[in-house]
């Protein structure tokens, strides 16, 4: 078993300009491919060895291609524009030589403005100290949901035939040490996906595109904080969901925007 820090740490920078070192370890399967939000993950984490510290990340898109099985991965960067204010990027993980996945993001330095409008704020729900754990059960949950901790807020769980696709939790990592950007992005795409929860087991559900939006500066926080995650359905049909959520901090402010396009296989 490896850490989050550690599989982060495992991406290095190879003799070849612009490529990049991965390892996934088996753990952080969900099914026959890593959790997304890994993927993603390891990418932007090759990224932040190329763009300046004074951009901070604005958008992010992912496009979930293939599988990206357990063992070692390259991840292949390229420049696209670096501006004045804005570098746009785009990165990719092969595995066995084929795209599995691609991330396009773009970064841009702060620049003055008289404008200023207040993201959403916080809805008032239960603290997570007052709630129950989802545990983890091998052989049923996704096996990479034992480094985290997640809690039900609002609406039904997976496969529970629920009435609605809507639902919020809070959730955070098992594990201590610093936050730092990579570990954001995963954490938005940890919890399962709405729809899930709308119809009866055994069912799958896959992301198929996913966007991000960062409205405000990178916090200072620990991997064990917590962060609220409101996740709704906009509209669904023929197997696919179009999907929206708000990240929160505890301290109430919102970090991300999440647009996820997902696919819901029903048996």
């Amino acid at each position: 078993m490896m850490d989050f820090k550690a599989l982060l740490s495992s991406v290095r920078a190879s003799e070849h300009a612009n490529e990049y070192t991965a390892y996934v370890d088996e753990t952080w399967l969900q099914g026959r491919t890593a959790f997304g939000g890994l993927s993603a993950a390891l990418i932007v984490k090759a990224m932040l060895n190329q763009v300046p510290a004074d951009r901070r990340l604005r958008s992010l898109s992912v496009m979930f291609v293939g599988p990206v099985p357990a063992g070692n991965h390259r991840i292949i960067i390229r420049e696209l524009r670096v501006g004045g204010s804005v570098t746009h990027i785009q990165g990719e993980i092969l595995c066995n030589g084929e795209v599995a996945a691609t991330v396009s993001a773009a970064f841009g330095k702060d620049r003055p403005s008289a404008v200023t409008l207040t993201a959403p704020a916080i809805p008032s729900v239960a603290p997570p100290d007052t709630l129950e754990s989802l545990p983890y059960i091998e052989g049923l949950t996704p096996t990479f949901t034992q480094y985290f901790d997640m809690r039900m807020c609002t609406g039904g769980l997976p496969f529970s035939q629920a009435d609605s696709p809507d639902f919020s939790l809070w959730m955070r990592f098992k594990e201590a040490g610093e936050l730092d950007l990579a570990a954001l992005v995963a954490l938005g795409d940890l919890p399962p996906m709405p729809g899930l929860n709308m119809i009866k087991h055994p069912g799958i559900g896959s992301s198929l595109s996913w966007y991000l939006e960062f409205p405000s500066e990178m916090p200072k926080a620990d991997m064990s904080d917590w962060w609220f995650y409101d996740y709704r359905s906009q509209a669904a049909g023929n197997g696919y969901f179009n999907n929206y959520a708000t990240v929160w901090g505890a301290d109430g402010n919102a970090i991300m925007f999440s647009r996820q396009v997902a696919t819901v296989f029903e048996k």
